[in-house]
């Protein structure tokens, strides 16, 4: 097995255009591995990109998704933020973190809550790289994304243990929900979404992120 060698961080370019439309997959030899260092500075040397590693082993190069579509984001993780100071458990975002589960990969989803009992079983020194799935799952499809490889990804977060999940497409007006007794739901720009049975008491107001959906 070869080890990728541990990178060396130099400066950033002062100038440097971002011309990636949409997510790059990059298909690594299967000796290779992408040690947690390499991985880290991965994002600290571009931290306009965001980086996911698949259950295949593909590193895929995601784009930014924009002003828009990071502020869709922000609403939604917002409003999660809030029930959580009243129910516990722990968020993280594409930014924060990600989950590094067989069969996952490395993912890093817009927005996820991972309960009280789940973040319990995480171990110390895994801040930012949890080895157990988190309850809950909120993707916005952002100008950058393949709604096809969207709604796969989905699919693979219920294959590996999360309860509830949202894939919301303010570009169509349509939000996904998907849950884990297998059933999916597709809703025309609800109001509102509820945490249902896994998030009891959550309700998220979508309202403004339809009304950003032209831009």
């Amino acid at each position: 097995m070869v080890t990728a060698a541990e990178p060396k961080r130099p400066a950033a370019p002062a100038e440097r255009q971002t011309l990636l439309e949409a997510p790059l997959e990059i298909c690594l030899p299967p000796e290779w591995v992408v040690s947690d260092a390499a991985f880290d500075a991965l994002f600290d040397l571009n931290p306009e990109l965001r980086f996911e590693v698949d259950e295949t082993g593909r590193l895929i190069v995601m784009g930014s998704g924009g002003l828009f579509s990071s502020a869709r984001a922000v609403r939604i993780i917002g409003q999660l933020y809030a029930w959580v100071q009243a129910v516990g458990g722990g968020i993280v975002s594409g930014e924060g973190g990600f989950f590094e589960i067989r069969g996952l990969g490395r993912r890093a989803p817009d927005a996820a809550w991972i309960s009280p009992e789940r973040a319990a079983l995480i171990e110390p020194g895994d801040e930012g790289r949890a080895r157990v799935p988190p309850d809950f799952v909120v993707e916005v499809v952002s100008q950058s994304d393949r709604r096809s490889e969207q709604e796969a990804k989905m699919q693979v977060w219920m294959a590996n243990g999360v309860r509830l999940a949202w894939l919301i497409d303010p570009f169509e007006g349509l939000a996904n929900i998907y849950r884990e007794d297998g059933s999916h739901e597709q809703l025309p720009r609800p109001a509102t979404l509820s945490g249902e049975d896994v998030l009891p008491g959550l309700v998220v107001d979508l309202s403004e992120i339809w009304r950003e959906d032209r831009a």
